[in-house]
């Protein structure tokens, strides 16, 4: 019977039971590869997070953190000291203080405020779509107090009532239309108080008030007085029993909504909150998201700096929600096609920040570019004063060989023009006159002249190819950094959003790891353009490699490292010792 009375009690009260539920590149410079991280999957508008930080880590030490890389980065402020190191007011502590400051408070100042709007916006979005559907798809506030009263008070402490097996005490006489009473009675007090004044019989109702026919015994009358014993007895005392469960859930709602000012609790059981536990107290729910949706106006009253205003949708944010005849539902409610007020908020904040960041990117690339390339220039120039240096010394070795071979001018080792072959009759003593007046000249060996590149090589390979490569790598670094910064200018002002956040963690991270040139790599104490004027000097110099190298082989009577020096006859005839051709001496020849 009691399977019977629960039944007929879900068919009567179905209706009232429907319940709204919840919407479920890379890159190489200097030998460091730098990738960017795979794009987000697309996520719903509710939790994408605004920021353009939250698409990306970014780096700490790269352009959105207040350090010396950015600042050096961009160029601003001073970094050294400018009037003396022992001037009080100019020192160095005091000038690189100020130019990290110039940096975080006129450029990262924007992207912070702007940061902080664009998070408040997102979180914004976030807690109203909670508070709008946080309730198995409901709204967390009160809506109709009447409806919910019945939807989550009464109903729901009524089906439990008659599934707890509280009516199974009634005796099986007549348990069921008891049962079926109490549920009548429930339904016309709760949606149709006045039918309860309808008669169910349609037959002769006078006739049987008029001639009652009844069976009884004074026994059973006795036991009819016990109300428990009559189905009207019974009927009331089951039905006082289910009102007061119902005003005791009740009343438990209602202290709820007093508590947090008509909001809900979170609850295990949002469908019935009175047998339910409380997660998070109904007045926490209500002053968090109060002290949310305060935080546009909080910004806008302390604002005190052009860079410090909020966008006018999210300042304008409270003001919607008083004036709007939807009120705070309509924040995430569509127009026209149009996105809802909160996904506009969200879009221009982003927007906002995206603007910022871009916007600081562009300067550091702008100054990045300018450094850089007045780096490669400088580090061009000196691939260009090493390149001379080396076409000076191999120009000074081949008039060398000139002057061994044939000097015109003085002595030398061939007396016959060169062949073909490279070979020619050695230069000889003067020719002599005998008394008779006969005139008898030697005759010189037969050579064969070898000649090299030996000894400038071995100058060049022992001081010049050093800083020749590490110029040559300094000069690729340095192009392939002028390529990426261009791609990176391009990704940044592109109309990809994708594009962007990739461009934007590129360039962190490059400034990060220190692979972007900064204006002490171009003009500090150990910067590249000291580095040219030091290669100009020391290669190039009146006292220079160059000059010094040749004079040595020009001048000096030792062998080596005078090889070259035709004025000393030594030379003259080790040279003739070394290339003879029928019986060559190579322990004469001259070497490096």
């Amino acid at each position: 019977m009691k399977t019977l009375t629960v039944s007929i009690m879900f068919l009567l009260l179905a209706p009232a039971f429907a319940f709204a539920q919840t919407p479920p590149s890379c890159v190489t410079v200097n030998g460091t590869e730098i990738c960017a991280q795979n794009p987000p999957a697309e996520t719903p508008p509710a939790v994408d997070p605004p920021s353009v930080a939250a698409a990306y880590q970014f780096m700490r030490q790269g352009i959105f953190d207040c350090n010396l890389n950015g600042a050096y980065a961009m160029s601003v402020g001073a970094m050294s000291a400018t009037g003396g190191v022992y001037v009080p007011v100019a020192d160095a502590t005091v000038e690189l203080n100020t130019g990290i400051l110039v940096y975080k408070e006129c450029v990262l100042r924007e992207v912070i405020n702007r940061e902080k709007e664009a998070a408040m916006a997102g979180i914004t979005r976030i807690a109203n779509n909670g508070i709008q559907t946080g309730r198995n798809g409901n709204k967390q506030y009160v809506v109709n107090q009447g409806r919910e009263l019945v939807a989550y008070a009464r109903e729901p402490e009524f089906v439990r009532f008659l599934q707890d097996g509280t009516l199974q005490n009634l005796n099986p006489a007549f348990e069921g239309p008891v049962g079926r009473a109490v549920a009548l009675n429930f339904q016309a007090v709760n949606y149709a108080p006045a039918s309860i004044l309808t008669c169910p019989y349609q037959g002769d109702l006078n006739g049987i008030l008029t001639n009652p026919t009844q069976s009884f015994s004074w026994k059973g009358l006795g036991a009819l007085a016990n109300p428990a014993c009559n189905p009207l007895g019974a009927y009331y005392l089951a039905r006082d029993l289910a009102d007061n469960r119902i005003a005791e859930c009740e009343q438990y709602l209602r202290n709820q909504w007093e508590w947090g000012n008509g909001y809900y609790d979170l609850n295990t059981d949002p469908r019935n909150p009175c047998r339910g536990d409380t997660v998070t107290p109904a007045i926490t729910v209500q002053q968090s998201f109060q002290n949310i949706i305060d935080s546009p106006v909080r910004m806008l009253e302390s604002a005190n700096d052009i860079g410090q205003m909020i966008n006018a949708l999210y300042a304008g944010m409270t003001a919607q929600i008083i004036s709007d005849n939807r009120g705070l539902s309509g924040l995430t409610q569509s127009v026209g096609g149009r996105p809802s007020y909160i996904d506009q908020v969200v879009s221009e904040a982003s927007a906002g920040l995206r603007n910022a960041a871009v916007n600081v990117a562009l300067q550091n690339l702008s100054a990045a570019r300018q450094v850089e390339s007045a780096y490669w220039q400088t580090v061009n120039a000196m691939g260009t004063a090493l390149t001379t240096a080396i076409r000076q010394l191999r120009s000074a070795e081949n008039q060398c060989w000139d002057l061994i071979i044939s000097n015109a001018n003085g002595p030398h080792v061939c007396a016959t023009e060169l062949a073909s072959d490279k070979t020619c009759t050695a230069t000889a003593g003067a020719c002599t006159t005998d008394s008779d007046g006969n005139q008898t000249c030697p005759t010189g060996a037969q050579l064969r002249v070898a000649t090299s590149t030996a000894f400038s090589q071995r100058i060049i390979d022992s001081q010049i190819a050093p800083l020749a490569s590490s110029t040559l790598n300094k000069i690729n670094v340095s192009q392939n950094a002028l390529r990426l910064i261009d791609q990176l200018i391009a990704g940044v002002t592109g109309t990809s959003l994708d594009s962007q956040r990739l461009a934007l963690q590129q360039l962190d991270s490059l400034i990060a790891q220190k692979l972007l040139h900064i204006k002490p790599d171009l003009d500090g104490p150990n910067g590249v353009i000291k580095q040219l004027d030091s290669i100009q000097s020391a290669v190039l110099g009146s006292d220079g490699l160059v000059i010094n190298t040749i004079k040595a082989w020009a001048d000096s009577m030792t062998i080596p490292p005078g090889w070259c020096n035709v004025n000393n006859p030594a030379v003259i005839e080790a040279w003739k010792k070394c290339w003879d051709k029928d019986n060559p001496d190579k322990s004469r020849c001259p070497i490096p």
